[in-house]
């Protein structure tokens, strides 16, 4: 996501505490940052089976954010984020979308928007929307790095707050098409609970 509200930073999303403590924030253009919120806004509304109308929700909240000349940009965007496979898998199953999540981790109140959360066999999937300007496949893993944590704050705040197994956190590049996983999610889950509690922790301590 384009940081619903600032750099590309937040849980999902995005949690508000690890968003501030986890996250390197980023400075964007105020535009592009207007257009990514218009991208998510269109995700959590269009229908992802058949991108039926997209067009117009596209306009509609290309206009809305204030940026009416990229409603084809917009609409792109999203119809390059809607084929991905964990949104097709998504789709097979039960799914919920801009979900509220939160929990006490490490004694402070996590909580945020999951862009996209599905069920799978093997556990939960979460998967967030980006719509950074990366330009190559080593753009995409440059981000990756940044956003592991994200990502796996995601599942440490729904582990606690549902007792269900995260499977997966996936992160979708609209631009360019791309879907990656967090890597070694579990240990990137402990790594989280580690960073708040350092960060939480008053220097001296």
């Amino acid at each position: 996501e384009h940081d619903r509200g600032g750099a590309e930073d937040a849980v999902g999303s995005v949690a508000h505490v690890a968003e501030r403590l986890l996250i390197p924030r980023q400075v964007i253009d105020a535009a592009l940052e207007l257009v990514g919120r218009a991208v998510h806004a269109v995700l959590q509304t269009l229908d992802l089976a058949t991108g039926v109308g997209l067009a117009e929700i596209a306009r509609t909240q290309a206009v809305s954010e204030g940026v009416a000349d990229e409603a084809d940009r917009i609409a792109r965007l999203v119809e390059s984020c809607r084929p991905s496979p964990a949104v097709r898998q998504a789709l097979t199953g039960r799914h919920w979308r801009e979900l509220y999540v939160g929990a006490p981790i490490e004694e402070t109140l996590v909580e945020g928007f999951i862009d996209l959360l599905y069920e799978t066999p093997a556990g939960l999937v979460v998967v967030d929307y980006k719509t950074d300007s990366v330009r190559s496949e080593a753009q995409v893993t440059e981000a990756m790095a940044r956003y592991r944590l994200q990502g796996a704050a995601y599942a440490v705040v729904l582990e606690a707050a549902l007792g269900r197994p995260v499977a997966r956190c996936v992160f979708v590049f609209a631009e360019p098409h791309m879907e990656r996983d967090v890597d070694n999610l579990q240990t990137a889950m402990v790594a989280v609970r580690a960073e708040i509690q350092r960060r939480l922790t008053p220097a001296g301590r």
